[in-house]
């Protein structure tokens, strides 16, 4: 059947705001007028994905019938077989709540999942077969897996606990029509607070397991994705949101440190190259430094010499482009024209690089 939870890009067991904020941000992503003049595939892909955003946002958003969906699901996913392979071993997995790995799910970047992304990967099962199986586990999972859980699991409780309370407090509430009950949406404030969370839990993941490279990209990730969040609400022209972003503004450069820990510990990786580059040339952008600008620019230079067909290497080339003074706009637009030429890039790559190559063509 399905999978709404996966085409919101939320976890099963999300709350409302979080399904309601995941919607509003997709449904701004596909807007129709962000495409106007777009290829026709591309118009029409978008056109798919606001209808399977409209479905799922319509089941997951109303109580009664997202239990019911929950139900069916829940009675499909017995039915099948108790047992899955590992996409990259033949080791069965376990089919049960308790290997589930509830940890954050990386950030989509303002980017489409890719196709078969799992929204609610396994852990290794081995801790369920025998108690001498232990050091087993540790040699499987990474490093930093264990503290990860930890500040899951403390995040869960919390979460667990309010939700106890206010069925305490307001037990009534329970008892009132939820038909037609819609989710109100989550304040700036409310959707800062999430990706403060998710900075947090990624600041005391890299505290336990300080050389691990993968910590310091999803720190990396979740400084970038708390900011860059806030700079797409200035087109609204909030006086409010001005000042939240000029506040934010050192958390570029706070990203930039986070990558270059990474790229020390992982030399090569062109990718976290290149978001050191989008940081950088952000932040001179925003702040009218040149020489951040420039900083960036050359750093998108070195990924884009390494890996010239990536698309995410060419989208930030493109971003440092248009950040350096004077803007080279028509390059930029080149580059961002290359993401639609690659074949077999990802579509939300695809739909980013035509969204920004119609707003700089203007």
């Amino acid at each position: 059947m399905t999978d709404y939870y996966e085409i919101l890009q939320v976890h099963p067991k999300a709350d409302a705001e979080v399904i309601r904020a995941a919607y509003e941000r997709l449904r701004d992503r596909y807007a129709p007028e962000r495409l106007e003049g777009a290829a026709e595939e591309l118009v029409a892909l978008a056109r798919q994905r606001r209808d399977e955003i409209e479905r799922a946002y319509a089941i997951l958003s109303d109580p009664q019938r997202r239990a019911e969906y929950d139900r069916e699901r829940q009675e499909s996913a017995h039915a099948e077989p108790k047992t899955k392979l590992s996409p990259s071993s033949s080791a069965p997995i376990v089919d049960d709540d308790e290997l589930i790995d509830f940890r954050p799910l990386p950030p989509a970047r303002r980017q489409e999942r890719p196709p078969g992304f799992n929204p609610q990967p396994y852990l290794s099962p081995t801790h369920k077969t025998s108690p001498g199986r232990g050091r087993a586990m540790q040699r499987q999972l990474p490093a930093w897996v264990l503290p990860s859980l930890i500040v899951a699991a403390s995040t869960f409780s919390i979460v667990l606990g309010t939700l106890i309370s206010t069925a305490v407090v307001a037990p009534t509430t329970l008892t009132q029509p939820t038909a037609t009950v819609v989710p109100p949406t989550p304040t700036l404030r409310e959707v800062l607070d999430q990706f403060e969370g998710q900075v947090i839990a990624a600041q005391q993941v890299v505290g336990q397991v300080p050389d691990n490279p993968n910590a310091w990209v999803n720190l990396g990730n979740a400084l970038f994705d708390s900011v860059v969040f806030v700079r797409e609400q200035l087109a609204n022209g909030d006086a409010e949101t001005q000042r939240i972003y000029q506040e934010r503004l050192p958390r570029w450069l706070e990203a930039v440190d986070a990558y270059r820990k990474a790229l020390e510990l992982q030399p090569g990786n062109d990718v976290v190259r290149a978001d050191i580059a989008a940081s950088l040339c952000y932040y001179g952008l925003d702040t009218r430094d040149p020489k951040r600008a420039q900083e960036g620019l050359a750093e998108a230079e070195k990924a884009l010499a390494a890996a010239p067909q990536d698309a995410r290497v060419l989208l930030s080339h493109g971003i440092c482009l248009i950040a350096v003074d004077p803007p080279q706009v028509e390059r930029a637009i080149q580059q961002w024209r290359l993401v639609l030429s690659i074949p077999g890039v990802n579509p939300g790559l695809q739909l980013q690089a035509q969204i920004l190559i119609n707003e700089y063509s203007q």
